[in-house]
């Protein structure tokens, strides 16, 4: 149970820092576009892409962290690197690739915007390899000595 938890925690994380770090790159092109943009609407459009794209994105981000995260745990023990380092790098490769699928499969540009761009896209890969470092951390058993 505790497992299952530490990983929706990771997934929410992934999708919140992918939320915010979109929400804050699209302020800025609109900033470039038509000037400063005010705290509270920053704020307001923050909160809002809490709330209304963090779901899609947590959806998105939850079946490839389930699935690369089974894939590093069978990869873990065969390469000599550090765990977080296997973790990470699987989690990140498994992103790309469903990114990349979804971006040949969805009828826009890009379902996700922030995926435009190599800049973005190394974004997302580090909010779901964090997301994945989290729960690698989370979910080890330790014993209290």
């Amino acid at each position: 149970m505790r497992r299952i938890l530490v990983f929706l925690l990771a997934v929410l994380l992934a999708a919140s820092a992918g939320s915010v770090i979109q929400s804050l790159v699209n302020l800025q092109a609109i900033a470039a576009l038509a000037g400063p943009v005010a705290t509270a609407d920053q704020l307001s459009t923050l909160w809002f892409d809490l709330r209304h794209f963090m779901p899609v994105l947590a959806a998105i981000f939850l079946p490839i962290m389930l699935l690369s995260l089974i894939a590093a745990r069978l990869l873990i023990n065969h390469i000599p690197v550090t765990k977080a380092i296997v973790v990470f790098a699987v989690t990140a490769i498994a992103t790309w690739t469903a990114l990349y699928v979804i971006n040949q499969l969805a009828p826009m540009p890009t379902l996700i915007a922030l995926n435009r761009t190599l800049a973005g896209t190394l974004m997302l890969l580090a909010c779901t390899g964090l997301g994945a470092i989290f729960y690698h951390y989370f979910s080890r058993s330790r014993s209290v000595a």
